[in-house]
């Protein structure tokens, strides 16, 4: 029987925002707004932000602002025409392309390509740091997931919701570039959560996995029957449960969804334990990078995201022991939040 885990304890920061939000809204009765009625939107706080310590929300970034470093994942453009004071900005193009590089043994992490970023942004590995995108999304976990990656000192956390919750908390915004401090960044690749292709086959054979493996793909990338460019088969690895990563997001609200329904999804639906090493993996690592962000904020000892996912397994061979399964209807899918 798998152990169920409950995430109801509140962190530090998640019990200072909640304070502070309840605090507000005897403000706000004070002052004379009725009942049912409230100063900011929905998710100024949010059920995530009062539980995980890696996910911070707008109240908690207004009051801690000038502590932490940003990096602002959203696209070019929208970052220049305005983007929260301090922030600098972390392409998805440069983190993707310059995080792995292929060997002779498959993708590996180049850490030195993402500290240079990091120290042209400013940022030191002890400093803590607030990833945001539009909303919470992909690319926000990716980042954060890639900091992890190289040994990131700091804690590093997810503004749940985004910039569309920050501007329409009234948040301050600005479009001059800020001021970057010179800093030193000696990167360190963080063995402990990233997978490695060898790693991914010492736990797969022919009967299937001897660990937890979930696919993040969409279920027709899962069976086969997407075939994406680059790879030489199409399926999943051997045992491998997919559990599509968009079913983590409130897509409505543009944030995580609250702990009880992560809860359902990944320990009672998906039947995992906190106790277990974990893999994660997708097409190129980037969408796995959201279930890798869960369970990390769940509790998980020991998860891992599998750098090269399937661009890297789809181009080996079973009789290598690189084991795949393909066809409809194989394999488990949770679609719990389909």
């Amino acid at each position: 029987m798998r152990e169920e885990t409950s995430s109801t304890s509140v962190s530090r920061r998640g019990f200072l925002a909640t304070a502070g939000a309840t605090i507000a809204a005897a403000t706000a009765g004070c002052a004379g707004i009725a009942d049912g009625e409230t100063e900011q939107p929905d998710a100024y706080t949010t059920p995530a932000a009062a539980t995980y310590d890696g996910v911070v929300d707008s109240q908690w970034l207004s009051e801690n602002l000038d502590d932490v470093a940003l990096l602002d994942v959203r696209d070019e453009t929208a970052f220049e025409e305005a983007r929260i004071p301090g922030a600098h900005h972390f392409s998805n193009e440069n983190m993707l392309r310059s995080h792995t590089e292929e060997t002779g043994d498959g993708f590996e992490a180049s850490p030195d390509a993402i500290a240079w970023l990091l120290e042209n942004a400013g940022i030191a590995p002890d400093d803590d740091v607030v990833v945001y995108g539009a909303e919470s999304n992909l690319w926000e976990t990716y980042a954060i997931y890639t900091l992890n990656a190289i040994g990131h000192e700091g804690q590093v956390s997810l503004l749940d919701g985004g910039y569309e919750v920050w501007t329409s908390g009234d948040g301050e915004t600005v479009s001059e570039p800020p001021e970057t401090p010179v800093t030193s960044y000696e990167p360190e690749i963080d063995t402990d959560i990233v997978a490695t292709r060898e790693f991914v086959a010492d736990h797969v054979d022919e009967d299937g996995a001897t660990v937890p493996i979930l696919d993040m793909r969409t279920p027709e990338e899962y069976h086969g029957i997407d075939e994406r460019d680059g790879t030489e088969r199409f399926g999943h690895v051997r045992g491998a449960t997919n559990l599509n990563f968009p079913q983590s997001i409130d897509g409505e609200a543009g944030r995580l969804r609250t702990p009880e329904e992560l809860e359902t999804l990944w320990i009672d639906d998906a039947e995992l334990s906190p106790d277990e090493t974990t893999i994660v993996y997708c097409q190129t690592a980037v969408r796995a990078s959201v279930g890798w962000f869960v369970l990390e904020e769940l509790g998980w000892e020991d998860v891992r995201n599998y750098e090269g996912s399937w661009a890297d397994w789809g181009t080996l061979a079973n009789e290598n022991g690189y084991y795949y399964t393909t066809g409809e209807g194989t394999g488990t899918v949770v679609d719990t939040f389909a």
